[in-house]
């Protein structure tokens, strides 16, 4: 199973990278108002959102809205100990980097029981909502400290497939979010697709 996520992760990871911006820009802003319509439908009142990295969707102006809306959003930190933590920053010219480089935030972490809605990244998503991540782990032993706080995946469409390989410490999301539409994972069906799609 490890041999076969590697090879998965090396491959859709080649995919987004090889995105050029013109490829992007439809599919994102499409994401960014589903991020939004998504929000809105769970009642949050605590994200945790992400920065994001590499080449993953960029859902900085959703997370603006957000926070424009009153919600309070927080990003990961990662401890000494390899966990992370939710911790509130108010502009993105707070976050400094971190762990491997990745902007993180400084300050006191939000108890995880106040976190009611999840944005999390990936390199691939399936029906089931299991997720492929970088293989350390930090989502997973996460997601299952926030049991109550409604999940999403973001991705491009070409990040979803039918099935991924999953270990059993693997905790899958309660939604996939991308381009195509809000995939809700408990009814197997789209909550809310792209209107130019219906």
């Amino acid at each position: 199973m490890k041999a076969e996520k590697a090879v998965l992760r090396s491959r859709i990871s080649a995919w987004r990278d090889g995105l050029a911006p013109e490829e992007r820009r439809r599919p994102e802003s499409l994401i960014v108002d589903l991020v939004e319509a998504w929000l809105e439908s769970v009642g949050a009142g605590t994200l945790l959102a992400y920065v994001p990295i590499r080449s993953e969707v960029d859902i900085r102006p959703a997370v603006d809205r957000a926070r424009r809306r009153g919600m309070t959003v927080a990003f990961p930190k990662v401890r000494p100990d390899g966990d992370l933590e939710a911790i509130p920053a108010l502009r993105w010219e707070d976050l400094r980097a971190g762990a491997f480089g990745i902007p993180e935030p400084e300050g006191n972490p939000v108890e995880p029981a106040r976190i009611d809605a999840v944005l999390v990244p990936g390199i691939a998503f399936d029906r089931l909502g299991r997720r492929l991540g970088y293989g350390k782990g930090y989502y997973d032993r996460f997601l299952r400290r926030v049991p109550g706080a409604a999940k999403a995946g973001v991705a491009f469409a070409g990040q979803w497939v039918d099935r991924l390989p999953a270990d059993p410490h693997d905790v899958p999301v309660d939604y996939v979010i991308t381009e195509e539409g809000i995939w809700d994972v408990r009814g197997g069906c789209f909550v809310k697709e792209d209107v130019e799609k219906r």
